[in-house]
């Protein structure tokens, strides 16, 4: 199954997400988290982690006067994502 996982997001073109993920190989999202960060830890996979925030600004206000993305309230949170590294 783990060979599965990694075959998956290989063949994804660009990001995947977790919940995407679980329904294509048919597992639950809890043990296909433990298999994800397996395959992050080998290096094979890289944790979207960075990338899972969007700044969604209004009119008045803009994320980027926010004091940090913990405390902004124009940060919304995106699913989690993986993809495959690209080679330098």
């Amino acid at each position: 199954m783990l060979k599965r996982v990694l075959q998956e997001v290989e063949a994804t073109n660009g990001p995947i997400h977790t919940a995407e993920l679980s329904r294509r190989l048919g597992i639950e999202r809890s043990a296909l988290e433990g298999m994800i960060a397996y395959w992050v830890r080998k290096g094979r996979l890289l944790d979207g982690e960075e990338t899972d925030q969007v700044c969604a600004p209004t009119a008045s206000h803009c994320g980027a006067t926010c004091s940090g993305t913990a405390n902004c309230a124009f940060i919304a949170r995106m699913p989690r994502s993986y993809t495959v590294p690209r080679p330098d």
